[in-house]
């Protein structure tokens, strides 16, 4: 098991709002947010549950709201939109991806923060090198983030309500040339008996993903089942953890 709390390299990800924290002066909160930083472009990832927990997590990382070039989230639930409105406040004009399943009420009140909404439907790049895999249908609808990187396709989900499977599937339909280097997030397996999971591992193995990060909503069952079948391919992350290209290789 690899823990990257405390990796000196170029961190590309970093874990701002989770249910964990890798980091003692940072506050955990059941909810998911990180920062992607992505061919010289700042992009958010969710906003966790809190706004208020979001903004003294971004303080204490150093990270400037007003430095963010895009905002994606991932599906229309409270604990990954709940500081939406701390970000739009301190960054005017900023971009949002939002799914085509998030309300209308949602999107224009987006609008009159300034933000320009980018309606997702269909698997589509968003800009250069970052993919989304659309508004996957499901119960609850859901986008997660396919980022091209030189270790692979690192997927990135807030619940993974249409099956993490499903997901990591619908990346390497996407993205056919590219290995999948991680799939990390929440996979919403909080509920699912150890058979379920093992096969979730299995399938995952069958793919070739070659890290994976279960957090925020993956359960900690989940997590020590990966853990124990991934060992150092598995990432432990919480607040404040960061991932380089090279803790992938």
């Amino acid at each position: 098991m690899k823990n990257v709390r405390s990796s000196v390299k170029d961190p590309f990800i970093t874990v701002i709002c989770d249910n964990y924290s890798s980091r003692d002066d940072l506050e955990s909160s059941w909810g998911f947010s990180c920062l992607i930083q992505h061919e010289g472009q700042n992009i958010l990832f969710d906003t966790g549950g809190d706004g208020l927990v979001l903004a003294a997590n971004m303080a204490k990382l150093g990270i400037d709201p007003a430095s963010l070039d895009l905002l994606m989230i991932s599906h229309q639930h409270w604990d990954h939109t709940g500081g939406i409105y701390y970000i739009l406040k301190e960054k005017r004009n900023l971009r949002i991806c939002l799914p085509h399943s998030f309300s209308a009420r949602f999107k224009e009140d987006m609008k009159r923060y300034g933000a320009e909404v980018i309606d997702i439907n269909e698997a589509r790049e968003v800009i250069t090198g970052l993919h989304s895999t659309g508004d996957m249908e499901a119960l609850i609808r859901e986008q997660s983030a396919l980022l091209k990187t030189q270790a692979g396709t690192v997927v990135i989900t807030g619940c993974a309500h249409p099956g993490i499977v499903h997901i990591a599937e619908t990346a390497k339909r996407i993205l056919p040339d590219d290995a999948l280097a991680l799939v990390m997030g929440g996979f919403h397996l909080l509920d699912n008996a150890d058979e379920d999971i093992l096969k979730i591992i299995a399938r995952f193995r069958e793919l070739g993903v070659r890290y994976a990060a279960a957090s925020h909503c993956s359960g900690p069952n989940a997590r020590e089942l990966f853990a124990r079948k991934y060992g150092e391919h598995f990432i432990r992350l919480g607040a404040g953890s960061t991932i380089a290209l090279e803790d992938l290789r």
